[in-house]
This record gives C-alpha cells, sequence and structure tokens, in this order.
C-alpha cells in the first residue's frame, strides 16, 4: 500500500474509532467489581476502496475511567500493531457509560508510511489533541450503554449524539479477555 493511501486509511480508522471505547479494570479488595470492569476485545475487518484491514479494538474499563486501545493487523506478520489509544474518565449510572476523553495518542509512522505501534499521547486542552477531534468530527463525551452476558459485552454507542444506537457501527460485540 503506498504511503498516501497508507495515511487515507490511517484517518478512516481514525474516524471509526474514536467514538468506540472500552476499558480497564482496577477495584478496592473490599469491592464488587461492576460486570463492566475488565478488559474486553472485538475484532472487526474495516474495508475502503478494495482493501480491507483487520482491526482490534481493546477497550478496559475500571470504576472510574477508560482505555481504548485500536490495533491493526499487519498482513505480514499476522501481528497486532498499536494504532490509536484514548484514555478518559467515565460515569456509570445502571448500564449507561458516560465518557469523556482526556487524552488521545495515535502511533508514529516509518518512512514507508506505515505505523510503527509506538503511540504518542496527547493531553486535553493540547492544539493536537483539538486538531485530532476536529479531523473526525466527533465529540470529546461519549455515551454508551452496555449489557454483560457471560464472557460477552454489547457495548451501544451513540457515534451521531442523535440520541439512539441503532445506526451503522453503533453496536459492538466484545469478549473478555
Amino acid at each position: 500500500m503506498r504511503k498516501f493511501e497508507m495515511k487515507r486509511w490511517c484517518k478512516a480508522l481514525l474516524m471509526i474509532a474514536v467514538p468506540v471505547i472500552m476499558l480497564s479494570s482496577c477495584s478496592k479488595d473490599d469491592e464488587v467489581s461492576a460486570d463492566y470492569m475488565g478488559t474486553w476485545s472485538a475484532v472487526v475487518t474495516v474495508s475502503e476502496s478494495g482493501n480491507s484491514i483487520q482491526c482490534k479494538d481493546k477497550f478496559t474499563f475500571t470504576q472510574s475511567g477508560f482505555s481504548d486501545l485500536l490495533q491493526l493487523r499487519d498482513p505480514s506478520t499476522g501481528k497486532y500493531i498499536d494504532y490509536m489509544k484514548l484514555n478518559g474518565s467515565m460515569t456509570v449510572s445502571g448500564n449507561a457509560l458516560n465518557m469523556k476523553v482526556t487524552e488521545i495518542g495515535v502511533s508514529t509512522f516509518d518512512v514507508t508510511g506505515y505505523p510503527t505501534g509506538s503511540i504518542v499521547m496527547y493531553k486535553e486542552g493540547s492544539s493536537v489533541f483539538t486538531s485530532l477531534f476536529s479531523q473526525t468530527g466527533q465529540s470529546q463525551n461519549v455515551k454508551s450503554v452496555y449489557e454483560v452476558s457471560g464472557s460477552k459485552m454489547t457495548l451501544k454507542t451513540d457515534n451521531n449524539n442523535d440520541g439512539d444506537y441503532t445506526d451503522d457501527g453503533e453496536t459492538t460485540v466484545y469478549t473478555k479477555e
């Protein structure tokens, strides 16, 4: 894939990935962990202009925060490469998750235009943080609902802020790691 095509792919993936969110686990010894807490992952294939790439979306939820790591599968090695990461704060009410992205990171690229897997993070308030969100048209505040059944979590995210979870790409099923 040429450098130009890879950058276009990365921009398309960034637009898809920003609203998607999952999170990491941490609890006090005397607390019962909520069923959403822990690390969850989903593998999806994204296609554009006749090319497709396999992506792993890996979320970690804690009681009050989250981390969402998007990885791209390198077709030549079969290994996943870290591409983008979101960190943030979260409040939970019933099965509703209200998340606010407070940090965003994107992989650096090698001379051929492929991601290196080395993610540079940008904090809320920085010009790069603001620029990344304006490029995607996504909100820094994300509303989701979840349902856990055994080792599966169905996460519905209102990507376009229209008040529902019925649009394409707004429902993803994750597996607990």
